[in-house]
């Protein structure tokens, strides 16, 4: 790590225990160059202005959540249908335990995508890559029966999306929203596979939670 990405991670770090503990809007540049040791000209050397330190947390905590699914899609003996509920659970899991255990986080998610809706567009963009690779599996497999893989993934992402911190949307318990994504799942996978199979598909089941789907 260079002398220059030691600075960024340094200021980034101060920026999440700040924003953490006293929120976005009372954190101030001066505060943070106060706890990295160092002037508040130095921090504009690495960025802008606050909103561009909160919009390289929330990028990096994109790039986490990206890891999380892919980790998913690398378990070996999973059908495609595993995979996509593995997936989506585990997301929401996390997601929903971060911000019930760090709520400032929901107020820093809120001002960056209002601030910065580009962070949105591509955070969405890479998530969709990994529905789109499962989905493709599945169709390459014959598990599933899709006639166009692009649309197929916009539909399932956009239905799933309510999944991805959930408190953004509703104030729903966990327990609630995992039997209503059961509904959903259920639904969106007997449409993705041959109409000669659906009746003898079990519903989706919530699965059992794990330390990962825990761990923020």
């Amino acid at each position: 790590m260079s002398e220059s990405d030691k600075v960024r991670k340094q200021i980034i770090d101060a920026a999440v225990d700040r924003f953490l503990h006293y929120g976005y809007p009372k954190t101030t540049i001066a505060e943070l160059a106060a706890d990295c040791a160092m002037s508040p000209g130095n921090i504009y050397r690495f960025f802008k202005g606050k909103i561009d330190i909160a919009a390289e947390i929330a990028r990096l905590e994109a790039l986490q959540a990206v890891e999380r699914m892919e980790a998913v899609l690398e378990c070996p003996y999973r059908s495609s249908r595993q995979r996509l509920e593995e997936v989506v659970f585990a997301d929401m899991r996390h997601t929903f335990h971060l911000l019930e255990n760090k709520p400032r986080v929901l107020e820093l998610a809120q001002v960056v995508v209002q601030e910065r809706p580009q962070f949105q567009i591509e955070s969405l963009r890479r998530e969709r890559r990994i529905f789109q690779r499962i989905l493709r599996d599945g169709a390459e497999t014959g598990e599933f029966t899709i006639d166009n893989i692009t649309h197929a993934t916009i539909a399932v992402h956009s239905a799933t999306l309510k999944y991805r911190y959930t408190q953004l949307f509703t104030n729903q318990t966990l327990e609630e929203l995992e039997r209503e994504l059961c509904f959903v799942l259920t639904l969106l996978i007997r449409g993705l596979t041959n109409a000669a199979n659906q009746e003898a598909l079990p519903p989706t089941r919530v699965p059992l939670e794990t330390k990962l789907d825990q761990a923020v």
